[in-house]
């Protein structure tokens, strides 16, 4: 499929954009260039809304540069026109891996302070916008020539240079601080400290590019990858987890088994000696590539006694730097309802991984728990294991994640057995990487979980065992991983 759009596209694209998408993508291609311009054309327009127009057109031949197909096509996603786009023929997919619309403000060929105030734009209600109206009129003279679309209040401020969106071409700064008065006077500090990081995250990036050798071409002055901490806080909404910052993860990996001899600890040994994990080490490549590829550092251990599972992932926890955003742990083991096995079959509840993951230090950033392994002996389908199929579990405490930025995912509910075949790995491990690999550049970690659990549950074995996996999570934000460039 396409991925450049031509002229004849133009009118099309314009023809299947409601009245307010024009003035939102508009206000995105013209914003930097003319915005006395746009403003007069959008003011003369809201007279007739309904009527045909040609603006894409006009704005290619006369505002546009040679780039202004990728720009036109990066604005689109940006406004969330994915349907027009796939009616012009064009990937949806490889567009969105190309320019990252839902990160904030890392852009190619778009302003990111024009792509930061369309976003201030759509969070703002009509009752917000009339009070910030009303303000900037009382104490400060705005010709605002009208009040229907908060954009046309964002371009008369950039006219009369009250506003400042910045050039790095240029060198000049983005000045966002009358933005930021007005919302702090309305109480209104969560967009207040919105507009300040988007200004803050230009101005720095300003200053590194000042700071580097002059060999960066002009059509991509936006294309640094601004700070994982800034772009966290700039959308409450959202974890971004970028390559340079992902972080840390830790693969407790467990497939040999002894019993423990020492009698203290008798009454904790399963009642059968606990098999060998075969197929174990397909599940845990799959995680390396994938992970590894998301930019995160591994920590890798194999066959370690219970007693070493917790100093191991407090290990992990201070391997975590201020700079990473998040910690991923995966727990392959045999298992019983909120319990796995240490290679010397000695149960650590999993609730203490859980607060051992919970330091202070990572307060605020999301800690990612994968957990393969049984949570009772019994399969889903009630029928025994046949030839290459095992259950990892020889019942019973309830295990979830009461902290606040935490996913937990257990291989199956409580209460049951997981399935992990002995030649291609577990059935949850195995379709979690492949999801997060196939789905990862356009949905959000629980969006891709739900999907896994969709396929793992519609799974069978030689005999029709089946399993369901099960999520906890106490997230506050949707969390999304930087796109592979190839997948």
């Amino acid at each position: 499929m396409s991925t450049t759009l031509s002229v004849e596209d133009l009118d099309f694209i314009e023809s299947e954009l409601s009245f307010d998408d024009k003035v939102s993508l508009l206000f995105i291609l013209y914003g930097q260039r003319n915005p006395r311009y746009l403003s007069q054309i959008i003011t003369i327009a809201c007279r007739s809304p309904e009527e045909e127009t040609h603006f894409l057109f006009d704005w290619k031949n006369h505002a546009a540069g040679p780039e202004w197909s990728s720009e036109l096509l990066e604005a689109l996603l940006i406004i969330q026109a994915n349907l027009c786009l796939v009616k012009c023929g064009l990937d949806d997919d490889e567009l969105r891996e190309r320019f990252l619309p839902h990160v904030i403000e890392l852009t190619s060929f778009v302003h990111p302070v024009l792509k930061g105030m369309y976003l201030l734009c759509e969070k703002m209600d009509d009752g917000v916008a009339e009070k910030v109206i009303d303000y900037l009129k009382k104490n400060h003279s705005v010709g605002i020539l009208d009040s229907r679309f908060f954009e046309l209040v964002l371009l008369a401020l950039i006219s009369e240079d009250l506003v400042r969106l910045g050039s790095k071409s240029a060198g000049e700064e983005c000045d966002l601080l009358l933005l930021v008065a007005c919302f702090k006077s309305l109480d209104l500090y969560d967009l207040a400290e919105f507009c300040k990081r988007i200004a803050d995250s230009f101005n720095k990036e300003l200053t590194n590019k000042q700071n580097q050798s002059d060999n960066v071409q002009g059509s991509s002055n936006f294309k640094q990858i601004p700070k994982i901490e800034d772009q966290q806080q700039l959308d409450p909404d959202r974890y971004y987890i970028l390559k340079q910052h992902a972080g840390i993860i830790l693969i407790i990996n467990q497939f040999k088994f002894y019993r423990d001899q020492n009698p203290e600890l008798k009454d904790l040994l399963p009642l059968r000696p606990l098999n060998d994990r075969r197929g174990t080490e397909v599940d845990k490549l799959a995680i390396l590539n994938i992970f590894t590829a998301f930019g995160y550092q591994p920590l890798v251990v194999e066959n370690i006694p219970h007693a070493e599972i917790l100093s191991q992932v407090e290990h992990a926890v201070n391997s975590v730097k201020s700079t990473h955003c998040s910690l991923v742990v995966c727990l392959l083991s045999h298992g019983q309802e909120g319990k796995i096995y240490g290679s010397n079959s000695i149960p650590v509840n999993v609730k203490s991984i859980e607060r051992a993951m919970a330091a202070e230090k990572l307060t605020g950033k999301p800690k990612l728990l994968f957990v393969q392994a049984c949570q009772g002996p019994d399969l889903q389908s009630a029928v025994e294991i046949p030839q290459k199929l095992e259950h990892d579990g020889p019942s019973s405490e309830k295990t979830a994640s009461v902290f606040v930025d935490f996913l937990v995912a257990w291989s199956t509910v409580p209460g049951f057995a997981s399935v992990r075949h002995i030649e291609k790995g577990s059935w949850f491990i195995q379709e979690l990487c492949v999801k997060l690999r196939e789905l990862h550049q356009r949905d959000h970690i629980m969006d891709i979980l739900t999907a896994v659990i969709n396929d793992v549950s519609g799974k069978r074995g030689y005999a029709n065992e089946c399993m369901v996996p099960i999520i906890y999570s106490t997230l506050r934000k949707k969390l999304f991983f930087e796109p592979l460039k190839n997948k």
